[in-house]
């Protein structure tokens, strides 16, 4: 299955923003161990690099480097290209990065737009499910659950 994520969803991982940060976690699992295809348009890293340096604060490059080679071990980066430039810009949408990552996710095929802001994509015909209607979703359609198992507790109760 093949997942866009919003910007937003992987924020709330990178930052630990509560109360998102545990679905947005379980979802960077589910991509770091591939029972999921988890992706960001190119654009979005450019993003997330200028959120994690607080605007721009070179301090805070070599960390925000290695964070997000981090989270590239479980999202994978769509190339934004002209079809998709081009589509944003003759789009109805208001919000131009909502309708580019839009278009990227129809161009990749995605089964899923993962976002807080389901609203924001109420023109998409791709479903636009947060991430904890995701994890409902695959355990209603498909008998899945999903949960972290703290294995530190486990072996101290042993």
């Amino acid at each position: 299955m093949r997942l866009m994520l919003d910007t937003n969803i992987t924020i709330d991982f990178m930052l630990s923003r509560k109360p998102n940060y545990a679905d947005a976690r379980k979802l960077m699992l589910l991509g770091y161990l591939h029972e999921v295809e988890l992706w960001m348009s190119a654009a979005q890293i450019n993003d997330l690099f200028y959120v994690l340096t607080e605007g721009g604060k070179p301090a805070l490059n070599d960390d925000a480097k290695q964070r997000l080679k981090k989270l590239r071990q479980c999202v994978h980066v769509y190339k934004v290209g002209e079809p998709e430039i081009d589509a944003t810009l003759d789009s109805t949408w208001l919000d131009l990065e909502d309708a580019c990552l839009y278009y990227s996710a129809q161009n990749l095929k995605a089964d899923y737009l993962i976002t807080r802001n389901q609203k924001d994509f109420a023109l998409s015909s791709i479903k636009a499910l947060s991430a904890a209607e995701f994890f409902e979703y695959l355990e209603e359609t498909e008998g899945i659950t999903y949960q972290e198992i703290n294995l530190a507790k486990q072996e101290s109760a042993e």
